[in-house]
């Protein structure tokens, strides 16, 4: 069977969205967003098909930039007869309305979704006479039953994980899929014929590649995305450390031009001997290259970086969330603000460069609390900082206790961003107020004499300067209709 993988082009007016491979898909202006994340459920996908006799072809119009056209253009030639197209909450309607114009294009063709807000809502998927299925949770092994039922005839309420419509038009939810246990077994993400120089992270030296040490996380964190959707709050599963060396070894040697690899685990560094096993097999293959990671900030000792840094660990990206220990302790984080200041001094003092994030807007938020959260941050030895804005995302504990509280101001799902749109508000303060004092929180530490100089020595490219440079004008020019800060000492 020939299949299209697909991370539709997303092009709004003057705006790019990214959404494969993103926890907070959104939209950003024209040449704004640096960061390009890796569609990596998408690539794995495209290898397991593969490896079962699939013919696939994988358009990735987000990284490309490729235009709506191109795209469409691409899949008619190609001929597919199942297009798996990823989507978001935020990005679901406009992906449904491209789909549509597949569908008239590919006479024959079915049209599957996967993603976190269709696993949690698989009929708000299917409410679209493009759609045909909703593959629910992780894609790959339902994608190629689906396939199997569709090449033998078979009827669509043997595969698990999927969403289909009977003879009569109603939608079927088909049991849920039992955790993927060997992951391993896996084959790695496809990564020919894709944009490979086109996925970046600030900071590192590009072109850089994605890279998966596990899936899932056993943490609780209650606004957290993908560990409660599409992972469908799965057992946390790690792979070997010696599998995770020889993946990089054969990168390395099938793409000679990669300069750095980024773990965009959710939690890299869990499971002290597993880490420190991944130390020693890169010391044994003789192996050191620039790498980065997704980390908490608990889960470590000096040996640990020091052994790591042998390797070529150079930064941690660390979210802590909220400098408010009340605040944070709601979230179900598990996550001391002093244990994790420690933390970031030591790798500090070890030379690594620590990337922090934090929400403006969680349950519990008040203007007291925000200003708690900037002035822990400046106390920080960090050298960039990452605020967005709290996103409750259906099917996380916090959309729950958003609904039941009364929070929720809107269910319209393209304005959840994490970034531009404040959609729950708190106890104390109003959607208005947690955008003014997400605002109001930026400009106090990025514009702070300390920051600045850090973050000027974090610069490695010509494309972190210039995201630098406009995320400056963006706080110095407010938007239009935004109202002043409510400042604080």
């Amino acid at each position: 069977m020939k299949v299209c993988l697909l991370n539709a082009p997303w092009e709004e007016q003057d705006k790019w969205g990214i959404r494969a491979g993103c926890r907070f898909p959104n939209l950003m202006p024209k040449g704004h967003n640096s960061y390009v994340p890796f569609p990596f459920l998408i690539a794995y996908t495209a290898s397991y098909l593969e490896s079962k006799g699939s013919q696939v072809l994988v358009i990735d119009g987000v990284a490309e930039r490729c235009g709506a056209e191109v795209a469409l253009h691409r899949i008619r030639d190609f001929k597919p007869d199942l297009v798996i197209a990823e989507t978001a909450a935020t990005s679901l309607r406009y992906d449904q309305r491209f789909l549509e114009r597949v569908r008239s294009g590919v006479p024959g063709v079915k049209i599957a979704l996967y993603g976190s807000h269709v696993t949690t809502l698989p009929h708000e998927g299917m409410d679209s006479p493009a759609v045909d299925f909703v593959i629910r949770g992780e894609p790959e092994l339902t994608a190629h039953e689906l396939i199997l039922a569709a090449e033998d005839g078979q009827i669509y309420g043997s595969v698990d994980g999927l969403a289909w419509r009977d003879s009569a038009g109603k939608v079927v939810l088909n049991r849920p899929r039992a955790p993927m246990k060997e992951i391993e077994a896996l084959p790695y993400p496809k990564r020919e014929g894709m944009p490979l120089d086109r996925y970046n992270v600030p900071g590192f030296p590009s072109p850089v590649v994605f890279m998966y040490g596990s899936r899932g996380c056993p943490y609780k964190c209650t606004f957290c995305l993908w560990p409660q959707t599409i992972f469908g709050d799965k057992p946390y599963r790690a792979r070997e450390p010696e599998k995770i060396v020889e993946e990089m070894a054969h990168v390395l040697e099938t793409y000679p031009q990669t300069r750095s690899f980024f773990f965009d685990d959710d939690t890299f560094n869990l499971g002290r001997a597993r880490v420190l096993r991944f130390a020693d097999e890169m010391k044994r293959r003789g192996m050191k290259v620039p790498w980065g990671m997704n980390a908490r900030a608990d889960n470590w000792d000096r040996e640990m970086l020091e052994r790591l840094i042998e390797t070529g660990l150079f930064t941690l990206r660390i979210g802590i969330e909220s400098g408010d220990q009340a605040v944070l302790d709601k979230t179900k984080k598990d996550l001391n603000l002093e244990g994790a200041r420690r933390m970031l001094e030591m790798s500090d003092g070890l030379g690594i460069s620590n990337h922090v994030s934090f929400i403006i807007g969680l349950e519990g938020e008040t203007w007291e609390s925000v200003d708690r959260t900037v002035k822990y941050i400046k106390t920080l030895p960090v050298d960039s900082v990452q605020f967005s804005v709290a996103a409750p995302f259906p099917g996380t504990g916090l959309h729950k206790l958003a609904e039941d509280k009364g929070h929720l101001t809107t269910k319209d799902w393209t304005r959840y961003n994490g970034a531009h749109n404040a959609v729950m508000r708190t106890d104390a303060m109003s959607t208005d107020e947690v955008m003014r004092a997400l605002r109001s929180a930026r400009r106090r530490v990025y514009f702070s004499p300390r920051f600045v100089k850090r973050r000027l020595s974090f610069i490695r490219n010509w494309r972190d300067l210039a995201a630098i440079s406009r995320k400056a004008m963006s706080l110095v020019v407010p938007r239009a209709g935004l109202k002043p800060a409510r400042t604080h000492a």
